[in-house]
């Protein structure tokens, strides 16, 4: 039995693996949200209004697609334009989501996708925030999980930057976490041109 594969036929199988891949993808973000418990501040974090940049455009450009294919009665390409529609819808959910930025009781989650780029509260050594008049960028310094503290020696380091609007409530959730623990004195706080 002799199976011929057409152009369409190869472009439509990876069309629908990633539109199948892309709804998993987004299913994962969407229970990662969701599994966060008291959040105290959050925050969007893109580069469009908070929005993410690609994903945004994407996902205009396939619904300007779908419109088109709709308008002009293609129906050989609704299938298509729906996948690319569906993708793109997808893409622009988990990217809002990772690009999203989430202060909670637990700690910090930079990003709910990658567990390296969330850090517990009890884990932060020491901090260095450096204001300017588009917000404040935090460096959060850390040890590795399960890595006894005299074995380190660097510090890991979280970047964060946070919006004029979140500065001061999230200074307020700093302090609070992290004033018990830290000794916020002039003398132990890092100059920031070292860090940089």
């Amino acid at each position: 039995m002799q199976i011929s594969f057409t152009i369409d036929t190869v472009f439509l199988f990876i069309l629908t693996i990633f539109t199948i891949g892309s709804t998993f993808l987004s299913c994962y973000s969407i229970l990662n949200a969701a599994r966060l418990r008291n959040v105290r501040l959050s925050w969007k974090s893109g580069k469009i209004f908070g929005y993410p940049l690609f994903a945004t455009i994407f996902l205009v450009s396939a619904t300007l697609f779908g419109g088109f294919v709709y308008e002009s009665e293609l129906n050989q390409y609704y299938l298509m334009a729906g996948c690319y529609g569906w993708v793109g819808l997808n893409w622009f959910v988990v990217s809002y989501l990772t690009s999203m930025r989430f202060l909670t009781d637990n700690g910090i989650v930079k990003n709910i996708n990658d567990p390296s780029q969330t850090v517990a509260w009890h884990e932060i050594g020491d901090y260095v925030e450096k204001v300017s008049e588009t917000g404040s960028d935090y460096i959060f310094f850390y040890r590795e999980r399960g890595i006894d503290e005299a074995a380190v020696k660097t510090a890991l380091r979280l970047d964060l930057f946070v919006p004029p609007a979140q500065v001061e409530e999230f200074r307020k959730v700093v302090s609070y976490k992290l004033g018990r623990t830290l000794n916020r004195s002039v003398e132990s706080i890092v100059n920031v041109k070292t860090v940089e």
